[in-house]
């Protein structure tokens, strides 16, 4: 009966395939192949359990973590990701992030449980979103979730640079793992009787675009490339396999003009730099919104912890940069992006002339001082990482530094 049950809901998905952006593409029975996937989100190997992955033993313990256990220690962009908790046995909750340089010293420390107002759920996933510097976290039920009338298993982005909650979803949304792409977050709730669906969301806001219902509530997720297309493969308690494929509607083909349309709808009013996160280490910089537009330059991948464009409008499929003196689009999926936040109740800066011009200390000598990096319009925003020294503001980097005339800007 369960075998129908899971046969039917699965026929159901496909009827309503056109209106998802996950598109259920297989469903594979119990004695499905294990060589299909790996347990690389769980990399314990143990796929229906928490995620632990202790990939560094060495990291100093901050206050407030000492008397916790180190679930999760992994390299992400800036250096390392330490997730700390108490015992999984313990019914009192404390869950902490301690965000580490290169050289293993701590930068940052936050408190899950009070960035989120919740210290009666448990965290079952966290992870770094290395695009944006972003951390995602669950707060999963610990049981039914009637226990605690549902105000439960929400997914939360915190804006780290900022200190903010960029979004968090609705309830009965995310428990165990979920994963995340240079778009999209894909995950699931479910729990022996309850409903049980599986979501794709946008990363920068947590818009909803695929709610699939499922049987059985899914327990492992892994994403994989076959030719050219992106699929989603999960994996439910009752060890069947289904894969969907990734519906990017944002990336059909449109004219130039119509592209153009789309991306350009606004431009940043806040300061931020990018840089290709391209396998091939560089995107090309082209004239137009399309692979067929001429290539102008390029834009490489971040060098001392400093991006070499900036970001003038942002778009699904095409993005608008300058490079040095030229300005042109490069493809969204490979773009990162590193911004000067503005923070709530933090000073800010604001561009007080046309053209403000921006410096950077490379190659820098006593001739010809701090080398123009590049402008931004006034009224630009930037804020939250800047030091005040003798006659400038320094935007802090990982390695080289940008440099802000005071007499360019004021005070907010």
């Amino acid at each position: 009966m369960k075998r129908l049950a899971c046969l039917v809901a699965f026929a159901f998905m496909l009827t309503i395939a056109s209106a998802q952006r996950l598109i259920p593409m297989n469903r594979f029975g119990s004695e499905w192949k294990h060589t299909m996937v790996s347990s690389v989100n769980k990399p314990n190997g143990y796929i229906y359990r928490m995620r632990k992955d202790v990939q560094c033993t060495d990291l100093p313990r901050v206050p407030g973590v000492e008397e916790l256990e180190l679930f999760i220690a992994e390299p992400i962009d800036i250096g390392w990701m330490a997730f700390y908790r108490r015992s999984s046995g313990d019914t009192t909750y404390d869950f902490k992030v301690v965000l580490y340089n290169n050289d293993k010293q701590p930068l940052q420390t936050v408190d899950l449980c009070k960035i989120s107002g919740n210290n009666y759920c448990e965290v079952q996933d966290v992870r770094w979103d290395a695009d944006n510097h972003y951390l995602l976290f669950n707060m999963a039920c610990p049981g039914y979730s009637d226990s605690v009338d549902g105000k439960c298993s929400k997914l939360y982005c915190y804006n780290v640079d900022g200190g903010n909650m960029v979004w968090e979803t609705d309830y009965l949304v995310s428990n165990d793992i979920f994963i995340l792409d240079h778009k999209y977050v894909y995950c699931s709730y479910g729990f022996t009787n309850e409903r049980k669906f599986l979501y794709m969301l946008d990363k920068l806001t947590g818009k909803v675009y695929s709610k699939i219902p499922m049987v059985y509530s899914v327990q492992y997720m892994e994403l994989q490339q076959q030719n050219g297309r992106t699929m989603l493969y999960a994996v439910d308690y009752n060890d069947y396999l289904f894969s969907f494929a990734v519906s990017d509607k944002s990336a059909a083909k449109k004219t130039t003009a119509q592209t153009s349309a789309t991306v350009a709808t606004k431009e940043p009013d806040v300061f931020t730099v990018v840089y290709a996160t391209s396998s091939d280490g560089f995107l090309n910089v082209r004239a137009q919104p399309t692979t067929k537009g001429k290539i102008l330059t390029k834009l490489y991948q971040m060098f001392h912890g400093l991006g070499s464009g900036v970001l003038r409008a942002h778009g699904d499929s095409w993005s608008k940069v300058s490079v040095g003196n030229v300005t042109g689009w490069v493809y969204t999926k490979y773009l990162g992006y590193q911004t000067w936040y503005t923070a709530d109740g933090k000073q800010t800066l604001v561009a007080n002339i046309d053209n403000m011009p921006i410096y950077t200390e490379n190659y820098a000598d006593d001739d010809a001082g701090y080398p123009l990096f590049t402008t931004v319009k006034k009224g630009t925003l930037i804020a939250d990482d800047f030091d005040e020294i003798e006659g400038y503001y320094v935007l802090k980097t990982g390695h080289d530094y940008l440099f802000i005339k005071k007499t360019d800007v004021r005070l907010k």
